[in-house]
């Protein structure tokens, strides 16, 4: 679960102890609050414009999603069933996205995220943070579940909650209770890497080195290797949200380094304008075993790993691993592509 602020790489249990005694807090005089207006997104997507008016009379889901955000990506079946299931009772449920990096900001990007996660129901995007705002989130993914007058009934935060949520909506819709199963609880392992961002901005690069300002190209020793950390060799630019290799010197080689505790892996990039970039993976010295590979892994001649960057988004590297400590490595052929951030599975 992410958290729009500066320090937006907290431990993962840190940030979910957080989520409990905010809902503690917080739910009480939250409920009955009224549906803020959905006008300011920049453009919707599998939908006109929706409005308060337009929407009298229904139960409304207002999830906040972001493409790149891990966490959110995993909520993404339970939703697909809630409007799957409970659609035609009365039950709208509306994307709201807000883009934590640049690219997130273009339509086509947004629309090929919707289409790859199978996300039919209505999404607005929000460029300029004005919905964010406007109903006081802080996080991704945050779910407001209001009833068919208007009022809020729920509000949950982070992963998790899948059957505590799709009680309350079946208690808006006015449908009888079902029978509890037992799913995710959304909780995270002692020790699991929290996510890492690269960057000027609040990166957490090259072994805790600080670095230097935003556009920079610097070199990196590599010398040191500190755990669940991005570590750097090699020429690379500094920029605010990401960091970019610059494959200079035959002898300075871009690389980055990650020693990580997870049971997966994910990492955010975009390729150079108009080229498809190869990067060459890694796990701890050897190429990634086939039985982990993630959905992006690829391999050529000698089994080599590698995944193609064609667009700017989340790349899986590894899935299904036995949680534990792993050492990633990436390599670079040249300058690009744009890295921002990696994120983690704990199963």
């Amino acid at each position: 679960m992410s958290l729009w602020s500066g320090k937006k790489n907290l431990l993962a249990t840190a940030c979910f102890l957080t989520v409990a005694l905010f809902g503690l807090a917080n739910m009480n005089s939250a409920r009955g609050e009224s549906l803020p207006s959905l006008r300011g997104g920049s453009s919707w997507i599998n939908s006109p414009p929706l409005s308060r008016s337009g929407l009298k009379g229904k139960v409304v889901l207002v999830d906040f999603w972001e493409y790149t955000c891990v966490n959110c990506v995993r909520t993404f079946p339970f939703l697909r069933r809630m409007y799957h299931d409970y659609g035609p009772d009365g039950l709208v449920i509306i994307g709201i996205h807000t883009p934590e990096f640049t690219f997130g900001r273009v339509r086509s990007n947004v629309e090929a995220a919707v289409s790859r996660f199978g996300l039919a129901y209505p999404v607005v995007m929000d460029n300029r943070m004005i919905l964010w705002d406007r109903f006081h989130n802080h996080y991704w993914p945050a779910d407001f579940l209001f009833d068919r007058s208007g009022n809020l009934v729920y509000h949950s935060i982070g992963e998790g909650n899948y059957s505590e949520t799709e009680t309350q909506i079946r208690e808006a819709l006015g449908l009888s209770a079902k029978k509890e199963t037992p799913g995710e609880d959304g909780s995270f392992p002692e020790g699991m890497t929290p996510e890492l961002y690269a960057g000027a901005s609040r990166g957490d690069t090259s072994g805790g080195e600080v670095l230097g300002q935003s556009g920079n190209r610097e070199r990196f020793s590599g010398s040191s290797v500190s755990p669940d950390r991005l570590n750097l060799s090699g020429d690379w630019g500094v920029y605010g949200e990401y960091v970019r290799p610059e494959k200079t010197d035959p002898e300075h080689r871009p690389v980055l380094r990650l020693p990580y505790h997870a049971a997966g892996i994910h990492v955010v990039l975009k390729p150079r304008r108009g080229e498809t970039d190869r990067v060459t993976v890694f796990l701890d010295g050897k190429p990634v075993p086939r039985e982990v590979a993630g959905d992006d892994i690829r391999y050529g001649s000698g089994g080599r790993s590698y995944i193609l960057v064609r667009k700017a988004r989340m790349y899986n590297l590894t899935r299904h691993q036995r949680f534990g400590p792993y050492r990633l490595r990436m390599e670079f052929d040249g300058t690009g592509p744009d890295v921002y951030s990696f994120t983690f599975d704990p199963s």
